[in-house]
């Protein structure tokens, strides 16, 4: 796979980038850069994992480098990690092929967290970047990740098959924040409902199996109403006047993100 554009984003990187922020992770088949920042709190909640959009980098400056320094004032360490990316203008096609490698890149994160005695660990993802995310849950049931914050999800129909947003949902087995904008793309807002409604069969299905291992951390999950519902731990929330890029609203965005967490994915257990 080319990786052009990911060279020009190190790059970028290695000289925007505090020193003490910048990792080099590894899969069996490519080193990538990764920007690390710890927990500015006394209260260690958990560590994120950062998925930026379609071209973007791990201090992309819509969403993603917001988020990573204002996850830690809450108590998340975050680790922003580079996904495969094509030069500019590059179509959704170039990026069928690629689930593989973001496979192994989110896999070497989730064990740089762990190695450094993260053990609350949670997804999150922006754009191309959510449906990575939602795919990575859907076909690694074991991942270990115990949260998944999706921003600004978009509904690739004509894209291959894992990234059919919808069918993968239905896979989860873990409480899901599905957060966009009132301005957000035409995609992401049409298809809210067709996401609510994945997360519920996905929900009805978790409920009838008993697979309610992976959400005990959620007080969602404990209660007999949600469990019957279907929407076990999955919430949708809209922010008014938000876009895509969440520029002005980035306080916002944070605020609703944290709390939910701490209801969600606390490393407390809630609810027990």
């Amino acid at each position: 796979m080319p990786k052009t554009q990911e060279i020009t984003w190190e790059q970028v990187l290695m000289k925007s980038s505090d020193p003490n922020e910048i990792k080099w992770l590894r899969t069996p088949n490519e080193k990538f850069i990764a920007l690390y920042n710890d927990d500015l709190t006394d209260t260690l909640r958990g560590g994120m994992i950062l998925l930026h959009s379609m071209g973007g980098h791990p201090d992309w400056p819509d969403v993603i480098s917001p988020l990573r320094r204002s996850l830690p004032k809450n108590g998340w360490t975050t680790l922003s990690i580079q996904l495969p990316t094509f030069n500019k203008g590059a179509q959704l096609s170039d990026y069928a092929n690629t689930l593989n490698s973001v496979t192994e890149r989110i896999k070497a994160a989730i064990e740089n967290l762990r190695n450094i005695d993260n053990r609350n660990i949670v997804l999150l993802g922006h754009g191309l970047g959510s449906t990575m995310g939602v795919a990575f849950l859907a076909n690694t049931p074991d991942s270990g990740i115990t949260a998944f914050v999706g921003i600004s999800m978009p509904d690739y129909l004509d894209g291959k098959e894992w990234m059919d947003l919808t069918k993968s949902i239905e896979k989860l087995n873990l409480p899901m924040l599905d957060i966009y904008g009132s301005n957000d793309l035409d995609s992401v807002i049409d298809n809210s409902e067709k996401r609510a409604l994945a997360a519920r069969r996905g929900g009805l299905k978790v409920s009838k199996n008993r697979q309610l291992i992976g959400l005990n951390r959620s007080a969602t999950a404990n209660g007999a109403f949600s469990k019957i519902d279907g929407f076990i731990t999955y919430r949708q929330f809209q922010i008014i006047g938000a876009n895509h890029s969440f520029r002005g609203q980035e306080r916002v965005l944070s605020k609703r993100i944290v709390g939910w967490l701490k209801h969600h994915a606390s490393d407390i257990s809630v609810g027990q």
